[in-house]
């Protein structure tokens, strides 16, 4: 029997509305990666989203901040300033991490319901994104003096556990598993 490699966030168990779910797995031992993103709730607020380099630091006083999980995981030193605009080049254009340059952002959306296929972000091997975070920033907005995260995926050392953070009053957690 052949084992391929997934990683998925559980449900939503924070108090605020956004939830949702986001998937990746191979069919094949090193084949590409299948993203499915299904996020709801979003409110129209969220930007860009990208895998980080490290997983949250559970009772950290601010999980999300750079400090603390890194910049966008680009183990391959992409230039991102050559990168082009987001969802418009092909995926080896973009840091390994970078789901909304490859894809597309989540600009103006209610929710996502997309699924897609990457043949440059491995779940296994040194550059495997699994064991690190995912955040969900806010759109740039001339209206918000600073930029919010929402975090929906992290795998710390097996055991995954992931904060919310959609604006200043909206904080939780939810738990995700790999299968």
């Amino acid at each position: 029997m052949v084992r391929v490699p997934k990683a998925s966030t559980d449900g939503w168990f924070g108090p605020g509305m956004s939830s949702g779910r986001i998937q990746f797995s191979q069919a094949v031992p090193q084949g590409p990666t299948y993203i499915n993103v299904s996020l709801i709730n979003l409110d129209s607020l969220a930007g860009g989203y990208h895998v980080h380099i490290l997983p949250l630091k559970p009772g950290s006083v601010e999980p999300c901040s750079n400090a603390n999980i890194l910049g966008h995981f680009n183990p391959l030193a992409v230039n991102v300033s050559n990168s082009p605009a987001p969802g418009t080049g092909t995926v080896d254009q973009y840091e390994i991490g970078d789901i909304s340059g490859k894809f597309g952002t989540l600009n103006s959306l209610n929710e996502s319901q997309a699924v897609y296929m990457d043949p440059d972000m491995p779940l296994t091997g040194p550059f495997s994104v699994v064991g690190r975070s995912i955040v969900i920033h806010y759109k740039v907005c001339s209206l918000m003096p600073f930029q919010h995260e929402q975090t929906l995926f992290s795998a710390p050392r097996g055991s995954l556990w992931h904060s919310h953070r959609l604006g200043p009053s909206t904080e939780g957690s939810c738990r995700c598993r790999v299968s």
